[in-house]
């Protein structure tokens, strides 16, 4: 490259749109100490992990990753809390010199065939960012395990991109305009009937399950820069 490759304002920028949850820092999780997540160091690598907890929400775990200053892991995910049927907010973004791998999804608690209001509600606002994203960054196969498939929604948007200002600015502005639907979705969401969410949450354990025991990629990437034990934890918070 001609000049020298510098990192876009990511933590920044995602910090500012989080405050939108007035959430708190959560100190433990299902009865781990979290608090060995915020400050994390190893042989090439620094990084942080916070969970907040907002109203609506079981948690937001947002992480940021290091690798010898030369590759940086940018992680966010929301979960909701049982009584209410928002989708899961996933992005991850992986980012150097040589290029960027990216994935950001809303994933869907309900089976949309079946429920097709829960479609228009939750999913149709991506749209238009969607098919934005679209243009630049079609559709890969960078990311193609069938359940991860199965687990996705119709607005997935995975690629991987060159290193470049233009591809920076692109990929930022698709994480951020996919948490800023999230967000207007969260502020309208209001409590479903008990009954209703059995199902929803069924499939909301289905998948953090799976992906507890199936990525396993970012797992064994800090088991060697910080031990297994920070890095189990790190997965369970994450999931």
């Amino acid at each position: 490259m001609g000049e020298e490759y510098s990192f876009p304002p990511y933590t920044e920028k995602v910090q500012e749109v989080l405050k939108e949850f007035g959430g708190t820092v959560m100190e433990e999780y299902r009865g781990y100490d979290i608090k060995p997540l915020w400050e994390q160091k190893g042989e090439g690598y620094t990084g942080f992990k916070y969970l907040y907890r907002a109203p609506k929400l079981e948690k937001i775990a947002f992480g940021v990753g290091s690798f010898r200053e030369k590759l940086m892991s940018y992680a966010l995910m929301i979960w909701p809390e049982d009584d209410y049927a928002l989708p899961l907010y996933s992005s991850y973004w992986a980012e150097s010199a040589k290029g960027s791998f990216f994935i950001v999804d809303l994933y869907p608690l309900a089976d949309c065939i079946r429920d097709l209001a829960y479609l228009e509600k939750y999913l149709v606002p991506l749209e238009d960012i969607y098919h934005q994203g679209l243009e630049h960054f079609p559709p890969a196969k960078v990311r193609s395990e069938n359940w991860f498939r199965a687990l996705a929604s119709p607005y997935l948007l995975t690629a991987e991109a060159d290193a470049n200002k233009e591809n920076q600015e692109r990929i930022l502005s698709l994480l951020l305009d996919y948490l800023k639907v999230y967000i207007d979705l969260w502020k309208k969401e209001e409590s479903s009937p008990a009954e209703y969410m059995k199902g929803l949450n069924a499939r909301k354990e289905a998948i953090r399950e799976t992906f507890r025991a199936r990525d396993s990629i970012g797992d064994a990437m800090l088991t060697k820069t910080i031990g297994k034990e920070l890095a189990h934890l790190s997965l369970v918070t994450q999931f």
